[in-house]
């Protein structure tokens, strides 16, 4: 962990406290994280990542973006925790749903009662009928590779109310999924930074969920949201700090407004740049994104 830099410090605390005063409050509100305990796992996250912090430098509204957005989920910003992950993918930031965020927005409904998601390898005992009476059987090989070379499947399961519903993929329609991504997560079948398979879980799990209870509306925003990160899109926050994704490849200025967001905050800090070593790093573009509405453009993956 690294400690961070007096610029990156500067950057983040000037557009930071507006937000753990007002949205991160709003946001955060029943829960068992406050505003500055939001804000110190921000900070943490930056501290363990340089590559992290120095995106943040060149486009400090991605991070941002993402931030409240997790905010919004009211879920752990730790990569520690599990549910969200800030990536680099270019010189911007997105946010990654993580399994165990998919897991707990959907345990919020009062109709599930479990969740659970195993890999099967080919040395493992399996069977599983559909039908009117759909069945499964795993019996582990405890002796097998557990490497992404030697995944024959992977199921997802589900206990709603008194009924076990189920979703299996196999290793080919798993990559088929993860190959059309445009920005993939550098977890996906990585047997060192994911022994787990945390992430081929995900995908299998994201699959099964669009057939399952969603009382919460944040659930229907995390996996759209989600299937946009991972298709290309971007966060930004328009005038009235809202998150919404957009498709593009540039972050750029939202149409200004008479309140004072986070887009005019950080604004006022590219016209007085902070000095760089090498050269000055603006944290945004000049380009205008148009925003799109939450579920548009959404993959089905």
């Amino acid at each position: 962990m690294t400690t961070l830099s007096t610029r990156v410090t500067s950057s983040f605390n000037s557009s930071i406290e507006q937000y753990e005063r007002t949205n991160f409050k709003d946001f955060l509100s029943g829960t068992n994280t406050s505003p500055q305990k939001f804000k110190q796992m921000l900070v943490n996250e930056l501290e363990r990542s340089v590559k992290l912090q120095e995106v943040f430098m060149k486009n400090a509204a991605s991070f941002f973006a993402s931030a409240l957005y997790c905010a919004e989920l009211t879920l752990s910003p730790s990569s520690l925790v599990g549910e969200f992950f800030f990536t680099v993918s270019g010189d911007t930031i997105k946010p990654i749903l993580g399994y165990k965020g998919l897991v707990a927005l959907l345990l919020r409904s009062d109709k599930v009662k479990k969740i659970w998601a195993e890999v099967v390898y080919n040395d493992d005992d399996f069977e599983y009928e559909l039908g009117l009476e759909p069945k499964m059987v795993h019996i582990p090989n405890f002796n097998s590779a557990k490497t992404c070379a030697n995944i024959k499947c992977i199921y997802a399961c589900a206990k709603i109310e008194d009924e076990v519903v189920f979703k299996v993929m196999t290793l080919e329609e798993i990559k088929t999924i993860v190959e059309v991504l445009e920005t993939p997560s550098e977890y996906y079948f990585n047997d060192k930074k994911d022994p787990e398979k945390w992430l081929l879980k995900k995908v299998v799990l994201k699959q099964m969920s669009k057939l399952m209870p969603k009382e919460d509306d944040r659930l229907l925003k995390a996996v759209s949201f989600d299937d946009n990160v991972e298709g290309g899109g971007y966060l930004v926050l328009d005038e009235n700090d809202s998150v919404r994704v957009v498709q593009g490849t540039i972050i750029g200025r939202q149409k200004p407004s008479k309140k004072n967001s986070l887009y005019q905050t950080i604004s006022k800090l590219t016209e007085n740049p902070l000095p760089s070593n090498n050269n000055d790093l603006n944290l945004y573009s000049d380009t205008d994104v148009s925003s799109a509405s939450d579920n548009d453009n959404t993959q089905e993956q």
